[in-house]
């Protein structure tokens, strides 16, 4: 029979998981992940990352989970939900990553990946045609696995696990805090796939590190050692996010995806229980789709013909939701006579986070950013010209009640200052 115990990760080598997660490895939810991206757009821009899986991410921050310090604190039963929370963290993120979830919001749908596996594990009427349809039509096999591990107490380990990844529970936050293995995992896992340069002992060394966690908020306590490797953290996570949020051909990508996806919702040729498709079954289906602008807009990003794209810009303040940018999409191709579709990422280089220390210590790094990135894109093939580019941002700095704060490329600033 085959087991799930043993992989090869670039990042740390041999790893190594025990029967009980193994188990979990090599049910369907997590199968699944195989075949869901890490990046939200096959990159253009950064090959290397364009087929990266969730598969390898979760198994790595299951790794970070099981080398942690605290462990040496914590209950067999404890030691479980955190593991299995680490694995399962990501289980039900839209394909695409967080791109078609981003798609389900701009349409209001309030959509949230994390609330699909409330539906799954606790909801006793819905839990079995949740686990039929989870994936290749097979059963999820989290409740099967979670009575195999503890008996007929597998409700409440199943509550535990769900609280613990949405960053409650006793342990909660070293899955989803401020610095947690989760995100140390996800930037040192791109950082590598990108070639940045690291110290690749820094992930493992960062979740050694972890020795308790803070009694009050839950959040992990650090090695007072360990500040530097935080800093270096900090500093590579800014370096991802940069080429991540600065990567313009991946940013009309992005469009184009978004884009059809609220076609094809609109057209309801998708719908909400399609949260679970992965990402070559979620193409399939815009490929096939009644709806032309759908099919051709799909069509197009795959052959790599985008849609023409203004200036990426940084506007002040913070990022308007989805439906508003959705209505000032709309807005905006009835006073331009042109379909066009805006995107706006929230400053992710940068943000504020605060580390407990076992020398009693609590430090605050970072600043709590004040822009966001802005462009518009369009299905017609004539370029923006410097009128229509005019014409975009004083629109939004209308509509957003926001202004100019610098071209996303510097090479456009002069561009700018000819526009006004």
């Amino acid at each position: 029979m085959t087991t799930w115990n043993s992989f090869i990760d670039p990042l740390y080598g041999r790893v190594q998981l025990g029967d009980t997660l193994a188990s979990l490895v090599s049910k369907p939810l997590v199968q699944r992940l195989r075949h869901v991206r890490l990046s939200n757009i096959d990159s253009i821009d950064i090959p290397s990352i364009a087929n990266l899986s969730r598969f390898e991410h979760v198994l790595g921050v299951a790794h970070l989970a099981c080398h942690l310090s605290l462990r040496n604190k914590l209950d067999r039963r404890e030691v479980l939900v955190l593991e299995a929370a680490a694995l399962l963290h990501d289980w039900a993120i839209t394909s695409f990553g967080h791109l078609v979830e981003e798609a389900l919001q701009y349409v209001g749908t309030g959509f949230d990946h994390e609330k699909r596996l409330e539906d799954v594990t606790l909801r006793q009427a819905e839990v079995l045609g949740a686990d039929l349809q989870i994936f290749a039509g097979r059963e999820a096999g989290l409740r099967t696995w979670a009575r195999s591990a503890v008996g007929q107490d597998e409700q409440k380990l199943l509550q535990d696990i769900m609280e613990h990844i949405d960053g409650k529970g006793r342990l909660g936050r070293v899955i989803a805090g401020d610095i947690d293995i989760d995100n140390i995992d996800n930037v040192f896992r791109m950082a590598f796939h990108m070639g940045l340069q690291f110290d690749r002992e820094i992930p493992l060394r960062l979740a050694k590190s972890i020795v308790d966690v803070e009694p009050e908020a839950g959040e992990p306590v650090f090695r007072a050692g360990s500040e530097g490797d935080i800093n270096t953290w900090r500093e590579v996570r800014r370096q991802v996010y940069d080429h991540l949020m600065l990567a313009e051909r991946d940013f009309v990508g992005k469009i184009m995806i978004l884009s059809a996806t609220v076609q094809a919702f609109r057209a309801r040729e998708i719908l909400l229980v399609d949260w679970k498709i992965v990402d070559h079954d979620f193409l399939v289906r815009l490929t096939g789709s009644e709806t032309k602008e759908v099919r051709d807009t799909v069509q197009r990003w795959l052959a790599g013909e985008l849609w023409v794209c203004t200036p990426i810009y940084w506007l002040k303040g913070t990022r308007p939701s989805y439906p508003q940018l959705l209505k000032f999409s709309e807005d905006l191709s009835h006073r331009m006579d042109r379909y066009c579709f805006a995107y706006g990422i929230k400053e992710k280089r940068e943000r504020v986070v605060s580390a407990h220390f076992d020398d009693g210590r609590r430090k605050t790094f970072g600043a709590k950013p004040d822009q966001w990135l802005f462009g518009v894109a369009s299905s017609a093939k004539r370029p923006f010209t410097s009128k229509d580019i005019r014409v975009v941002l004083e629109f939004a700095c209308e509509s957003f009640g926001t202004s100019i704060v610098q071209p996303a490329h510097k090479s456009e600033e002069n561009e700018q200052a000819c526009l006004f």
